[in-house]
């Protein structure tokens, strides 16, 4: 009778085991692209006669799925790029419930299209510009320059490289990135924690602090946001009011982030940058942070003086009137006039002309 009993008690013990056993996820890909459907299997979902499945994607994304043992995730869209949670919502027959939390790394869908480009002519640049920010208004070329003891904040005429207005920051000042907006001009600076906002004759009015970011490296902006970069592979976003930072732009490519993004400018929808240490340019979808195209400019460091302190790539600005790209370099002597040649099959309205400022 004892042996009995204790084979019963046995038996009761190990069916009491398997119906606590929680539902696994196990196949769970941790890197995941845009718009793709991934697959997961979980262990035990039919088995255990679950009848609802929920998920959640941070905040972007939110659904239910059919209660199988694979299950294919739709609807991968419209989310930035880059590390995600996602929670899974199981409730069993008799009222338990249970929480299944996955972390992924979302990439680009395809990698970058080379985008092409000819050179339109060439125009001297003050070859002792520590080249930060580059932007025009109309026709007058705004620079910032950077470096400690060096700094400055200067307009020039683009086809002669004469220097117009300067303003000299103090040598505690290591100048980066700028951009134009309404009749303010907005100035970086590299590690001093703030950026400083001048009016078009460089009179100063007032300054902001970083906050979230730690750095500053490059400045655009658009009808809606001032964007900024920190040199990460973040994207701030700024309120174009208070300047403070709302939320950043994760940016990826198809099989990694883009880390150290420097100088940016806004071109017809899209955010151009430089890449500190690298010869080119990336063209990120401000939507998703995702790298569209890439531009190889390695050709144009060996058309500029070679002299102990040339320096990299870096400055960018687009002229909206000519529908042509600027770029230059740190310690260059020359600005090129660049006109971009997208891929044939890419959407007009990718590259059409924006109205004038």
């Amino acid at each position: 009778m004892k042996k009995l009993f204790v084979f019963v008690w046995l038996i009761f013990l190990l069916t009491t085991c398997k119906s606590d056993e929680k539902i696994r996820l196990e196949y769970f890909p941790e890197r995941w692209h845009y718009g793709e459907a991934p697959k997961l299997v979980f262990s035990g979902l039919q088995e255990k006669g679950v009848k609802t499945l929920y998920f959640e994607v941070d905040t972007f994304l939110r659904g239910g799925a059919k209660v199988r043992d694979t299950i294919v995730l739709v609807g991968m869209r419209n989310m930035p790029l880059g590390p995600h949670t996602v929670k899974f919502f199981i409730r069993y027959p008799d009222g338990r419930k249970q929480v299944i939390k996955k972390k992924f790394v979302l990439y680009a869908a395809k990698p970058p299209r080379k985008l092409d480009y000819e050179i339109v002519a060439e125009y001297p640049h003050d070859i002792h510009a520590f080249t930060q920010g580059l932007e025009f208004s109309g026709d007058t070329l705004y620079e910032s320059t950077g470096q400690y003891g060096k700094s400055s904040l200067r307009k020039t005429d683009f086809t002669t490289g004469k220097i117009l207005h300067i303003h000299r920051f103090s040598p505690k000042i290591f100048a980066e990135g700028l951009t134009i907006r309404g009749d303010s001009v907005l100035v970086l600076t590299w590690q001093n924690g703030k950026g400083f906002v001048f009016d078009r004759n460089f009179k100063q009015l007032g300054s902001f602090p970083y906050k979230k970011s730690k750095e500053g490296w490059g400045l655009c902006h658009n009808e809606k946001y001032i964007f900024k970069s920190d040199g990460t592979e973040k994207i701030w976003r700024l309120d174009p009011q208070t300047l403070a930072e709302k939320d950043f732009i994760p940016v990826y490519a198809y099989q990694n982030k883009i880390k150290r993004i420097n100088e940016l400018e806004w071109v017809n929808g899209w955010i151009f940058t430089n890449i500190w240490q690298k010869n080119g340019i990336a063209v990120i979808d401000p939507k998703t942070g995702e790298v569209k195209y890439v531009m190889d400019l390695s050709e144009l460091l060996r058309k500029v003086k070679n002299h102990p302190e040339l320096d990299v790539l870096n400055g960018i600005a687009w002229h909206r009137g000519r529908n042509t790209l600027f770029v230059t370099g740190k310690n260059w002597n020359k600005i090129f006039e660049l006109r971009l040649k997208f891929p044939k099959n890419s959407s007009a309205a990718e590259h059409k002309p924006l109205p004038t400022r």
